[in-house]
């Protein structure tokens, strides 16, 4: 490194920059879940086979709320019919989305048929309550069509319209108490709607979420209404998986000011803390060439490796600065550092990657690609300790040293020259 340090600078620039620009693209992928769990799970099977076949499998969900709306037309806000629209639309919107399909107290009224027969056996109607509910004969008054409605009127005081309102209300009186408790309140001011999906990759999945979540916050269908943003595994594990990734930047760029810091105090030089850490920093923009090739990918694990090797990576480093202050800032001391400390290093990190080897036995491919990233970042920490260090340390002299016209550095026979910040006092000794 000290005679090549020419080279080592470029490779390693080049490795660097390429890494650095694919930083982004790599590290922000999503965390995956399914795909890194060990094979040969029935369970996991049945559900991928359930997904597939019935386009279901996560449910997420939203409140319909129309408790500000309150108690209208004598009956419960979530009773009343114009809420029960309201929250209709908003259901087909959603199902409008791809892969989507609602549940809701709505779906009961839709499933539950009624057919009206005359003692003659004439049918009058025959649907689904929620189509006889908005039947047009309930507020026309055409004689023709409707006459027979016309009669309704004479049912009670509020006619047709209250009889409406009673079939409303005997629909939501007839549901289970465990259906109520799923979809409704106690106060029937809110309504429980259940969202659902087959699983699916979370970049995609996420795009759908975003969808759903601009029907929900946009415009009320109904004044007095409102529903909130979209809830359940779906949304939680794309908040999960966007957390893990804020986290990794954010500790990993933390971690890296926090070490430089001390690294310049212990050292009682700027310069001298800041070249310690630039290799380990270097390792960091390497890790996403390991995630872009072979089967490693971004998941829970490999996620927060970025501080691990912060730890691990800059041992190497303080090693390496430790012994060429004592042998000196120069050309021969630098080598002498290198070759000494170089072995020792090597050997360390060596019996530490033999030792995460043993990942290799782990049944969770995430877990796996855990220990072999780690295991890489590991050697290429020593690397860029054992040769990168040096050559930034020669670099720097060797300019240092050509712009302010400094004796030529670089000979490998000169003496040895401390930078330490410190003064070595030396006492001269005569016989007496």
């Amino acid at each position: 490194p000290v005679k090549h340090f020419g080279v080592v600078l470029l490779v390693a620039g080049v490795i660097t920059a390429y890494g650095a620009y694919i930083l982004e693209e790599e590290m922000n992928k999503p965390i995956t879940g399914s795909s890194e769990a060990p094979e040969g799970i029935i369970s996991l099977e049945t559900l991928a086979t359930y997904s597939e076949q019935f386009g279901s499998g996560q449910t997420s969900m939203f409140i319909f709320d129309a408790e500000d709306r309150g108690e209208m037309n004598n009956t419960k806000a979530i009773r009343d019919l114009p809420v029960l629209d309201a929250m209709d639309r908003i259901e087909q919107k959603i199902a409008a989305i791809e892969h989507t399909n609602t549940t809701s107290v709505i779906t009961f009224f839709k499933s539950i048929p009624v057919n009206i027969e005359l003692v003659d056996g004439v049918s009058l109607y025959q649907g689904s309550l929620w189509d006889l509910l908005h039947d047009e004969c309930w507020e026309s008054n055409d004689p023709v069509e409707c006459n027979v409605w016309l009669a309704l009127d004479a049912t009670g005081p509020e006619g047709r319209k209250g009889l409406r309102k009673d079939l409303v209300n005997v629909a939501f009186d007839t549901l289970s108490s465990e259906v109520k408790w799923m979809l409704l309140n106690e106060a029937d001011s809110k309504s429980l709607v259940y969202v659902a999906q087959p699983y699916m990759n979370l970049i995609y999945a996420g795009g759908l979420r975003d969808q759903i979540d601009d029907i929900l916050l946009g415009e009320p269908e109904e004044p007095g209404t409102k529903a909130s943003k979209l809830t359940g595994g779906l949304p939680v594990s794309l908040d999960i998986n966007k957390g893990i990734h804020d986290t990794q930047s954010y500790t990993t760029i933390v971690t890296l000011f926090v070490l430089t810091l001390v690294l310049m105090v212990v050292f009682r030089s700027p310069r001298l803390g800041l070249y310690t850490m630039i290799p380990v920093a270097v390792v960091i923009l390497w890790q996403p060439l390991l995630m872009r090739s072979g089967d490693v990918n971004v998941n829970i694990f490999t996620a927060m490796i970025g501080t691990i090797v912060f730890g691990i990576g800059v041992d190497d480093a303080i090693h390496v600065m430790h012994r060429i202050r004592e042998e000196g800032e120069s050309a021969v001391g630098i080598t002498k550092a290198v070759e000494h400390t170089g072995q020792t290093i090597f050997e360390t990190s060596l019996t530490t990657v033999a030792g995460m080897a043993a990942g290799f036995f782990v049944s969770f491919p995430g877990l796996e690609n855990f220990f072999v990233v780690m295991m890489l970042l590991i050697l290429f920490a020593f690397l860029t300790s054992a040769f990168l260090l040096p050559a930034i340390l020669t670099a720097h002299n060797k300019a240092t040293s050509a712009l302010f016209g400094k004796e030529k550095w670089g000979d490998l026979e000169g003496a040895p020259s401390l930078d330490s910040g410190e003064v070595v006092e030396v006492e001269l000794l005569a016989k007496s």
